[in-house]
């Protein structure tokens, strides 16, 4: 990306992030969360890296009542996918995704979800994908930007794997199916 970046470059980067908030509220919906506890995490994910949020930019960006926010940080918290921080002398509570959460909610959610696991791999690549053509080559190059690209490529290579796995183990359950009921008859 250019230092002055074009209209279609924004227009890209504000449908990526839209993605991706819609990646994270269909997995939260999932885990029986609200649709604005995915929206919530996903903002978390992309932002909490550069800055911790405040609850206050949560709730001017969601335009909802300081106190659904509350609740919904209160249930990342609780499943351990955010942490909260206070600075010394500030009374506002800061924000911020625990450096591995989303990887490990992503695994869980993978495995106790198999069935979608060729849906979701095939929107985390679209995401890869967009991701990789609206970073700038600086942001590429980062410490946080190769490390989101290589978590998005271990997570599409490991949904690869346990798909492909899981394909073996059912064809491999059905020929054991078809020997007991050989051994009935």
């Amino acid at each position: 990306m250019s230092d002055n970046p074009t209209k279609n470059e924004y227009k890209d980067i504000i449908k990526l992030e839209e993605e991706i908030s819609n990646f994270f509220e269909d997995l939260m919906y999932d885990r029986g969360g609200s649709p604005l506890l995915g929206r919530i995490f996903a903002l978390c994910v992309l932002t909490s890296s550069q800055k911790p949020l405040l609850q206050k930019e949560l709730v001017d960006k969601f335009e909802v009542n300081p106190s659904t926010i509350s609740r919904n940080l209160k249930e990342l918290e609780n499943w351990k996918l955010v942490d909260r921080r206070r600075e010394p002398g500030s009374r506002e509570w800061k924000y911020q995704v625990e450096p591995t959460a989303y990887l490990e909610l992503l695994v869980n959610e993978f495995e106790e979800n198999v069935n979608n696991l060729r849906e979701r791999e095939g929107g985390l690549r679209r995401i890869r994908e967009r991701w990789g053509k609206t970073l700038s080559q600086e942001s590429k190059e980062s410490p946080g930007g190769k490390r989101t690209l290589q978590v998005l490529d271990f997570l599409i290579n490991w949904m690869d794997i346990v798909a492909s796995e899981q394909d073996e183990l059912i064809q491999t359950l059905h020929r054991r199916f078809l020997e007991l009921e050989k051994s009935i008859e």
